[in-house]
């Protein structure tokens, strides 16, 4: 059920229109106006240089992190692999005695089955009751267990920079500051895939 749910709702975004926002700046026409915008670009420099610093720093931490980390990562996987190799073997198993057991099964309704035919009532309930057991073993295959992935070193350090952020609020505060100096910021929406 839950894989169904899954599968319409990627269905549905993979075909809903795609959007995105442009900003339009309308400059203020005064001198004093143009001079503070011309004070708010330049805070907006400094702040994406102060941003890029961040972030660069930022990166350069996740990836020591994540030297640091993947000797742990390794074994963690090795348990983890050890762990698989043991439910592998039980399922297994399990496997072969749910086959016999559905074998078995088989031909047990084969037998009441042709006693049926014979109209006798007993053996006409005993197939219908076999049937059902065998519609109820069909549910119990044991499920084989999920092998893991072995991590990288490039995964450990793509995964641990994942927290480090490219948007430091210089453009809100552009935008904020741009409009204190008299300007007019608007917004435009527009598709730009799966339009209708």
């Amino acid at each position: 059920m839950r894989q169904i749910f899954l599968f319409f709702t990627l269905l549905l975004t993979a075909c809903s229109p795609r959007y995105e926002i442009k900003t339009n700046y309308i400059p203020p026409t005064d001198a004093q106006g143009k001079a503070c915008v011309q004070n708010c670009l330049s805070q907006r420099r400094v702040c994406q240089i102060r941003c890029n610093s961040k972030q660069d720093e930022c990166l350069v931490k996740a990836r020591e992190s994540a030297k640091k980390s993947f000797p742990n990562a390794i074994n963690a996987y090795k348990e983890d692999l050890r762990e698989y190799k043991d439910e592998l073997r039980h399922y297994y198993l399990e496997l072969d005695s749910w086959k016999r057991k559905i074998e078995f099964t088989n031909l047990d309704l084969k037998h009441y089955r042709d006693r049926c035919q014979q109209n006798n009532k007993y053996e006409c309930n005993r197939a219908n009751e076999i049937r059902d057991s065998l519609n109820h073993l069909e549910y119990d295959k044991p499920t084989k267990p999920q092998k893991p992935t072995r991590p990288s070193l490039a995964s450990e350090i793509q995964e641990a920079q994942r927290v480090c952020s490219k948007n430091c609020g210089c453009k809100d505060e552009y935008n904020s500051c741009f409009s204190s100096c008299g300007g007019i910021v608007r917004y435009e929406k527009f598709c730009v895939e799966n339009c209708k």
